[in-house]
């Protein structure tokens, strides 16, 4: 049944109150209809969950041989009865799970629904979630706070996620996500947003995907240029995720060009692997996502190419994440950074002495030369006649001689003979 065939039988169902719907399946790794109405209560769908352990005749010899018989996911699918990773996912569907245990707080109005599970879990005993709704009011301040958007001209939404640094856990936490509507949307609409989130959260850095944002981008630095106080002149990057990042290799330390996106892609998996995000268990738009993320088809040079659905909070918390990779390289350490130093030590010449001192040899050499050619052309024994009256001068020696003597004609003006 494929999910226009889904939408068909809903659509039928509609027309009378008293027409249910019922879905039976094994669950899978697909994140098909089947399992957004397992996961997603605003469907309206009631779950009913029936592993095979609820069999009466199960016992530890049926466990064992199915255990022998399956594969370890098919295992989870047919007798746990669990989703399970997705065929084709991303992210860790475990570790996302895990983010969204680690503290119980929401950022944005609960849903009536939500409200209600609120309710339910006080009457258990559990702690009422944390309220971290800031209406116009100015967040505390946060050195380690960054922010992503991503500005889409032609699906339905842009998106804005910002992220803190908490240093008590040591772990970066989901503060706010923004999704601006289409119909509420424009290019000057979008900046002024901007503007007024960074005087509430007053993020250090804001990363922008520069696909639909080059005008936004250009904008926010003349808001910085003519509102110093606001810092967006130098806050504010923009990437393209066709492009490549400049990254140091960690074993050769040489520099290298790395694909942007699955870069970014890359940072978020380690860090849900390493347990260093928080996601607010009642962002259930974001987990969808996150789930839902996948790797569609792989270029030729092996490059991988995402979802370009429903995607766009994955890839603005990407770019949030990415800020604090490339700014804050030692709250991730995943990356190293070029590194320039100075160093100063005394020596005991002066410096050009070395230099001075080859020359002075050099000069004498050449003299020491000459002075051994002149005594080899003439002996103390040769008579008058015998002496010769030219001898071979340097080159260089280009000094006029008033006397007499060899190299010089007798009378009147004499002249050096070269």
């Amino acid at each position: 049944m494929t999910e226009a065939d889904f939408d068909t039988v809903t659509t039928i169902a509609a027309e009378r109150s008293d027409i249910g719907i019922f879905l039976s399946s094994t669950p899978t790794g697909a994140r098909s209809k089947f399992y957004q109405a397992c996961t997603d209560k605003s469907m309206g769908f009631t779950e009913h969950f029936h592993p095979s352990s609820h069999n009466p005749n199960w016992d530890a010899t049926m466990e064992a041989q199915f255990r022998a018989q399956l594969t370890p996911s098919g295992y989870t699918h047919e007798i746990e009865a669990d989703f399970g990773a997705q065929d084709t996912g991303v992210f860790n569907k475990d570790k996302v799970d895990k983010a969204m245990s680690f503290q119980n707080y929401y950022y944005n109005p609960l849903s009536v629904i939500q409200l209600d599970r609120v309710k339910r879990e006080a009457e258990n005993g559990t702690p009422t979630p944390i309220n971290r709704v800031y209406d116009g009011i100015p967040v505390p301040r946060n050195t380690f706070r960054t922010m992503g958007v991503d500005w889409d001209k032609y699906q339905a939404s842009s998106s804005i996620l910002i992220m803190d640094y908490d240093i008590e856990s040591k772990k970066f936490i989901v503060v706010k996500r923004i999704e601006v509507p289409k119909a509420e949307y424009s290019y000057d609409a979008a900046v002024n947003l901007i503007v007024e989130l960074n005087e509430i959260y007053n993020p250090t850095w804001i990363y922008c995907d520069r696909g639909s944002g080059e005008y936004q981008i250009e904008r926010l630095h003349i808001i910085g240029e003519e509102r110093p106080e606001t810092g967006l002149k130098h806050k504010v990057k923009g990437w393209q995720f066709a492009n490549k990042i400049d990254v140091m290799d960690p074993v050769t330390k040489e520099m290298v060009k790395e694909p942007m996106k699955p870069f970014m892609v890359n940072q978020l998996i380690m860090a849900f692997e390493r347990e260093q995000l928080i996601l607010s268990p009642f962002d259930e738009i974001l987990h969808k996502q996150l789930i839902d993320y996948e790797v569609v088809r792989q270029q030729q040079n092996g490059a991988p190419i995402f979802t370009s659905e429903n995607e766009h909070f994955v890839d603005t918390l990407g770019l949030a994440f990415l800020a604090f990779v490339l700014e804050f390289t030692e709250l991730t350490n995943t990356i190293k950074k070029v590194r320039y130093e100075m160093a100063m030590s005394s020596i005991q010449k002066r410096p050009g002495q070395k230099r001075v001192e080859t020359s002075l040899r050099q000069a004498a050499a050449s003299e020491t030369s000459f002075s051994q050619q002149i005594e080899a052309a003439h002996h103390d024994g040769d008579l008058p006649g015998d002496r010769p009256t030219w001898t071979q001068v340097r080159n260089s020696s280009r000094r006029r001689s008033n006397g007499r003597g060899w190299g010089s004609r007798t009378g009147g003006a004499t002249r050096t003979v070269w």
